[in-house]
């Protein structure tokens, strides 16, 4: 087995001459030892180099540089070995003694493994490591759709299990990680009791270190209303970054995430997105105002109301940089009005009376003027444009640039924001919100962030991007590589330079796993730490989140068989989720899992000696979870306004309890870590 894994005692591989890995503290003992060993070799006719050879001679007898030969005395041959013994104990290895875990890991876990090895990070007490110094990178794959159930493993497994025990209960197709890892880690995601939260996004941010976040106290970033030095914040500073997108569930204009037509995102029906700006207008249109020279900014909300099949757009209103009114209407839903939401929306039935404006003519009034290259503002604006049913790219979101007095996660008020930090009372008529007022507020809240700076209305992160973290302990001789970039190399689908790989020295952007396979195997040797992740798996078991998703990704998980979960504007379920069956009797998941053992197969051998590998899944199975917070939203929306018996679905202890189990099977992953020997033949 090529893995070198100790469990409960030590177990260490021995270094011979092929697949010898020197280590900087390999190097410094092997020169004293060949010091001490050539200055005896008059008498001993013994040649360094023989250390190498196990104490045997190079040839049937020991000859000295002219070629005679010597008999070598039995106790030197004896000290040989010892030394040699004592030398491959320098080689790393994980220490695993399962009877002292008595939880499972996490993911956070393994990414302060990863800390600890590279980085300036905690030593772990799950894992205890023989010769940190001497691992010289780390690879890192995410393989979302392994489950406890594919090893033969209990979902309530807490220990590392040995892959031994579990060998016979598992398929040929995952052979890959029977051969050369030790253990299989039960892992559970990141989530609360109903929820799963991004495994990735826990991985790819670290804690920030007490150093960094005692300087950043001292420059005066931790107070909530604290003023940066700098002025005249660029408005491109504050724009929705990638991931930002995706975590708060906006909809995702296919500029954000493709680099070309052919992975450009397919627009559901009834959804618009902006379009760039015609080269050929001859003029402005809607009172717009040039910003900073450059930008078209628009402030944006809407107001909703309650229909047969859940809320709709009842108004919308934009405003420009100036704060003048530039469109204003009402609309009617196509569905019944159930409640107009007066106390909130201000919205009655008077208003919409005479009101024959639909969603498809707001619509076509907005990208009339609104191009790709402008920008929106407004307050928890995902809500806004999905009930508009419009994909923006350039979003500035005040509920995202400014933070709650608590910190993260939590998110302001529009209207504790305007008390704060504008001193000024908004959303106090006892009809509802003013729509205008709302994007008014948004407007001069931006204003005054480019006036104060970026750390304006912020509190002290706690948390940074992993690879800044490496990179910054590289720079400071804080990784012990020679040779190698501190900043490491992410390779993933789509374009990773715009979700977690924004601090990665070298980004790879891939369309399939070969590609992934290809990209981790030519620049593994270059780099420290290797971030990849692979798809075909999750997408043969249904497990791809319909919203956002690019066709091509779609196509791939819709035709292994059975249905994926499609959530509408509303985050109602829209078309049910994938029957685990029907995945595993067509034969496409034992298809990929084949494939997935090849591609392993061929990172492993391209990997060199001494690399630590991390593999795990980031979650369980995430489908019954989806489904049934689906069907509580749906709940809770239609109870606003409908009574017990007039509601659709019901929601019960029942279903809250089914609820709670699929939570805890949604948050149970698996995760695989081995050092790679210096030869193919380590035990």
């Amino acid at each position: 087995m090529s893995a070198v894994v100790a469990t409960g005692e030590r177990t260490q591989a021995g270094m011979g001459n092929n697949g010898n890995v020197e280590t900087p503290l390999a190097s410094n003992r092997q020169a004293k030892y060949e010091e001490s060993v050539g200055a005896k070799k008059i008498k001993t006719g013994f040649n360094s180099s023989d250390v190498l050879n196990n104490g045997a001679p190079n040839n049937a007898g020991d000859m000295d540089n002219d070629g005679g030969e010597f008999e070598v005395p039995k106790s030197e041959i004896r000290k040989r070995k010892r030394k040699e013994k004592r030398r491959s104990r320098l080689f790393p290895s994980f220490d695993v003694d399962p009877s002292a875990i008595k939880d499972k890991i996490n993911v956070a876990d393994l990414r302060d493994l990863v800390l600890w090895i590279l980085a300036d990070g905690v030593a772990p007490k799950w894992l205890s490591i023989y010769n940190k110094l001497g691992i010289t990178r780390i690879a890192t794959i995410l393989v979302p759709g392994l489950t406890p159930d594919l090893f033969g493993v209990s979902l309530d497994a807490v220990q590392p299990v040995s892959m031994s025990a579990i060998a016979s209960k598992m398929p040929q197709e995952l052979a890959f990680f029977r051969d050369h890892f030790g253990h299989l880690w039960p892992t559970r995601a990141p989530g609360d009791r109903t929820k799963l939260f991004s495994p990735m996004t826990a991985f790819m941010n670290s804690p920030l270190p007490k150093a960094e976040k005692t300087t950043m106290q001292k420059n005066g970033a931790p107070k909530l209303n604290a003023v940066d030095s700098s002025v005249n914040v660029p408005l491109k500073n504050l724009l929705l970054s990638a991931e930002e997108f995706v975590d708060g569930d906006y909809p995702i204009h296919s500029a954000t995430i493709v680099a070309d037509d052919d992975d450009r995102q397919e627009l559901a029906e009834g959804w618009v997105e902006s379009v760039p700006r015609p080269a050929d207008i001859a003029h402005e249109k809607k009172g717009t105002i040039l910003v900073q020279n450059k930008y078209r900014v628009y402030g944006l909300d809407c107001e909703m109301c309650l229909t047969t099949h859940g809320s709709a757009l009842a108004r919308v209103t934009v405003v420009n940089w100036n704060r003048e009114v530039v469109m204003d209407e009402l609309v009617l839903p196509d569905n019944t009005i159930t409640d107009y939401l007066t106390q909130y929306s201000g919205i009655t039935a008077k208003m919409l009376e005479n009101v024959s404006t639909t969603l498809s003519d707001v619509q076509k009034q907005l990208t009339s003027f609104i191009y790709s290259g402008d920008i929106l503002v407004g307050h928890s604006l995902e809500n806004d444009l999905k009930a508009l049913k419009l994909r923006h790219p350039a979003v500035i979101d005040t509920s995202v640039i400014y933070h709650h007095s608590r910190g993260l996660p939590s998110k302001p008020s529009l209207k504790w924001l305007a008390q704060k930090f504008l001193k000024k009372e908004i959303q106090q008529l006892k009809n509802g919100h003013d729509s205008a007022e709302d994007a008014r507020t948004c407007i001069d809240l931006v204003k005054l962030k480019i006036e104060k700076g970026m750390e304006f209305g912020t509190c002290v992160p706690s948390t940074e991007p992993l690879l800044r973290r490496l990179a910054r302990a590289a720079t400071s001789g804080g990784a012990e590589t020679s040779g190698l970039h501190g900043r490491g190399v992410v390779v993933d689908y789509g374009n990773p330079a715009q979700w977690h790989g924004t601090d990665a020295r070298t980004i790879v952007g891939c369309k399939n796993d070969e590609e992934v396979v290809r990209g981790v195997v030519e620049s593994i040797g270059q780099h420290e730490f290797v971030w990849a992740r692979m798809r075909e798996v999750e997408f043969n078991r249904g497990w791809v989140a319909y919203h956002g998703l690019k066709k091509r990704e779609k196509d791939l998980a819709e035709n292994r068989g059975g249905k994926i979960l499609v959530t509408n504007g509303s985050g109602e379920d829209t078309n049910g989720v994938a029957d685990e069956k029907t995945n595993h009797s067509d034969g496409e998941l034992q298809t990929s899992l084949i494939n997935l053992n090849k591609r392993l197969e061929k990172i492993w051998d391209s990997i060199p000696p001494a690399t630590a590998v991390i593999i795990m899944s980031g979650s369980g199975d995430p489908r019954e979870m989806s489904r049934l917070n689906a069907m509580r939203a749906q709940f809770t929306e239609e109870f606003k306004s409908k009574k017990w018996d007039e509601v659709s679905v019901k929601w019960t202890d029942t279903e809250n309890q089914q609820l709670l189990e699929a939570a805890k099977v949604a948050r149970a992953g698996v995760s695989f870590i081995a050092i790679k020997g210096p030869s193919d033949h380590d035990s």
